[in-house]
């Protein structure tokens, strides 16, 4: 097991990167230095609980200056929806980590054969910078002295734990 964690990101670190929870923003700015942002395509390594790795090849708003990759959470959280419905249901709403990108021509052999995660971590590179998701204030007008209120992200739609799958527990308490 310690060789696999020293085997584990052995590529330098790629990128800094955030994540945007505001589906309504789309950020054609950088949140950190205002230039103008672009896109690019990551295969990006995602570890969902408990045991599933994940390569999902995503537009990512990019700003050159910061070096900096935006995804958009509920992107990601439907892609992964959709990926785990054929996979497994259960792992649905189970808390995730967008840890690196991997290379296009490694994505493209894990979409023909799936490998181990060892093996895919340690072709994976790191992000130099895993900022917190982003925060935004609200808009409107504020006196000088006055702070605007962050605005809370919108709970996920999809990205949930079903009901269902705790058990039977909560429609044995239902009976009467």
């Amino acid at each position: 097991m310690l060789e696999a964690r020293k085997a584990m990101f052995s590529r330098p670190s790629q990128d800094n990167f955030t994540l945007n929870p505001y589906p309504d923003e789309r950020l054609s700015r950088c949140p950190f230095c205002s230039n103008k942002t672009g896109q690019r395509k990551r295969p990006l390594v995602i570890h969902i609980d408990p045991m599933h790795l994940i390569a999902l090849n995503y537009t990512c708003r990019y700003c050159e200056q910061c070096d900096l990759l935006v995804a958009h959470k509920h992107e990601i959280e439907h892609l992964l929806y959709d990926t785990l419905m054929k996979l497994d249901p259960s792992a649905i709403g189970n808390r995730y980590l967008i840890m690196g990108t991997v290379e296009r021509k490694v994505w493209r052999e894990l979409s023909k054969r799936p490998q181990t995660p060892v093996e895919t971590l340690t072709q994976a590179r790191r992000f130099k910078v895993h900022h917190q998701e982003l925060r935004a204030t609200r808009p409107g007008w504020y006196r000088d002295d006055e702070e605007p209120p962050i605005m809370e992200p919108p709970p996920s739609q999809e990205w949930v734990k079903d009901e269902s799958s705790r058990g039977g527990q909560d429609a044995e308490n239902m009976r009467y």
